[in-house]
């Protein structure tokens, strides 16, 4: 039987694999019909590339768009709070409506509870400083929140490349075993050495890049 197929094998091993039994299926005149069997096998694995580049464009997509929204809600913070320092005394009730702590430690807590904090804000009224920020820290919360959204769709798409991965392990090893045993087959009909059928799959030898021929 030829060797099963992992998940956690490389897409260029898989796809020399594939490629391997389809040319040995070329070369061997009492196999080349048999070569459709394996016509969808590169494809198989090409979907799979996709699925994993298009993971890795969600991941580094959400990645940048967190860092940047961030740092400019950072900034339109420390912007609000350097302006209000020169307005309100830190220990006044108009200080402490808006910040806790000093505005560079406000700055650096996690990004969800800052975006709730400058919400938070945003429901005042009546404040004229603060309508001079509100665009910014509108913006900036805003596009914060969406890119912790697209942080969490991206998780969803990086599941999903998994989940294929272990799939594209179990159909090629059911199709080349079902390969297997039609070669297995053919063997007997036509009188063909033992050893016939496995020689259309990569032996450990051949894999590791040693010579394979006796």
């Amino acid at each position: 039987m030829p060797r099963k197929i992992k998940a956690d094998e490389s897409l260029d091993t898989l796809e020399e694999e594939v490629l391997f039994t389809h040319a040995a299926l070329e070369a061997d005149e009492d196999a080349a019909d048999l070569v459709t069997d394996t016509e969808g096998w590169l494809a198989l694995v090409d979907a799979q590339r996709a699925r994993e580049r298009a993971a890795r464009i969600a991941e580094a997509g959400a990645s940048a768009h967190r860092t940047v929204a961030n740092a400019r809600l950072d900034d339109a913070c420390r912007d609000f709070g350097n302006r209000l320092a020169l307005e309100a005394e830190p220990t006044s009730a108009r200080w402490t409506r808006f910040f806790n702590r000093q505005v560079s430690r406000w700055v650096v807590q996690r990004l969800v509870t800052q975006i709730a904090g400058v919400r938070g804000w945003l429901t005042i009224t009546g404040d004229a400083l603060l309508e001079t920020h509100r665009p910014a820290l509108t913006r900036w919360s805003d596009a914060a929140q969406a890119a912790l959204d697209r942080t969490a769709a991206s998780a969803q798409v990086r599941g999903a490349a998994r989940v294929g991965r272990e799939e594209l392990a179990l159909d090629l090893t059911r199709e080349r075993d079902g390969l297997h045993a039609a070669l297995v087959t053919r063997a007997a009909e036509r009188g063909l050495p033992r050893d016939w059928p496995a020689r259309f799959f990569r032996t450990e030898r051949a894999r590791g890049g040693g010579d394979d021929e006796a």
